[in-house]
């Protein structure tokens, strides 16, 4: 946070009981910079509650935000605002060692960016109902509300979710319905499965990509876009997990180099280097070796990873799914030196 008593403009979280209505707040702020040539600017957004019973869901206008609206200017000019007998009163910030509530203008950006979108009716939801741990933080890439940091709370059944802005203490908003393929995973929950989930689900397109990229063609757009996807979403990723991170950054590096994005690929190996000794599990590491060995073309190191795994007992679908792809590359790299040895005789 900011200096308080700065010269620099800041967005002051201020009570407003000046009146119900947004337009009164800002005949306030006008008048003061008419009377004191400042440039103060005001955001005071009406909120809109979500409402769903039997079925139906309805919306509850609640002006004012609860009574906080949001001022920018110097502490100075924000000061004198609030001597005047207009409704206008800092918020005190028990919790921070500021004295008073103040919020950055990055965040105070997205939570305009919400607004504008709604009309400048947020919608809201008590943030004390909401368990924010229960979410990924997220930023958003494309679609309505780029730039977008915030808590993305999944829909069961569905590949969207919504994104919960926590502006300030429990006055927040939700961005709704924002499509998962939009966002970009900053960092899983502490307890979420989603991570985990997220990689298993992409591992099969991974493996069709190899097959590709092993005969030299190339990959389906639908499938590269897969991959294309799958990057922009993980590739900042922060896990806690360092296991899951390794298994994380070897699809990144697979994938990356697909698609030809180099510079990544190297960044996630080198990421993969220094994580790849949490592995424990052996059929992570034949996963692991499997795809480093098909992308570096190394039929040595697939090898001594197939006659590894061999050894092991085959108890699910996934782990026979790795041993055919083993034995396809093998087959393959065979069929390719016969086939070198033929032209070459």
């Amino acid at each position: 946070m900011s200096d308080s008593r700065s010269d620099t403009p800041t967005w002051y979280v201020l009570n407003y009981i000046g009146g119900t209505f947004r337009d009164i707040a800002q005949k306030a702020v006008d008048q003061f910079n008419l009377w004191n040539k400042t440039k103060l600017e005001l955001f005071a957004p009406t909120y809109v509650v979500r409402e769903e019973k039997q079925g139906e869901i309805k919306f509850r206008t609640i002006s004012l935000t609860f009574h906080y609206v949001f001022v920018r200017g110097t502490f100075a000019e924000v000061k004198c605002l609030c001597a005047q007998p207009n409704g206008f009163s800092f918020l005190i910030d028990h919790g921070s060692a500021e004295r008073y509530a103040i919020i950055d203008d990055r965040r105070m950006t997205h939570f305009k960016n919400i607004a504008r979108a709604y009309k400048n009716c947020l919608p809201y939801f008590p943030l004390d109902e909401i368990d924010l741990e229960d979410g990924d933080l997220v930023e958003v890439v494309k679609g309505d509300f780029p730039g977008l940091v915030g808590t993305f709370m999944p829909k069961a059944k569905s590949k969207t979710g919504n994104i919960v802005l926590n502006v300030y203490n429990k006055v927040g908003t939700i961005a709704f319905d924002v499509k998962a393929t939009d966002v970009r995973v900053l960092e899983f929950s502490s307890h979420s499965t989603r991570a985990n989930d997220q990689i298993d689900a992409f591992v099969p397109h991974l493996l069709k990509a190899l097959r590709y990229f092993d005969r030299d063609e190339a990959v389906p757009t639908a499938l590269a876009a897969k991959l294309s996807v799958f990057c922009g979403r993980m590739e900042v990723a922060r896990l806690n997990n360092r296991k899951l991170d390794a298994r994380l950054q070897v699809l990144l590096y697979a994938a990356n180099h697909i698609i030809g994005n180099m510079p990544d690929a190297a960044k996630a190996l080198a990421k993969y280097e220094r994580v790849k000794d949490s592995v424990t599990n052996e059929w992570t590491r034949g996963v692991n070796n499997l795809i480093l060995s098909v992308i570096t073309k190394d039929k040595d190191r697939l090898t001594a990873g197939y006659e590894k795994l061999r050894t092991l007992d085959v108890s699910s679908k996934a782990q026979q799914t790795v041993i055919t792809e083993y034995e396809y590359y093998l087959s393959s790299a065979n069929h390719k030196e016969e086939s070198s040895d033929s032209s070459v005789s």
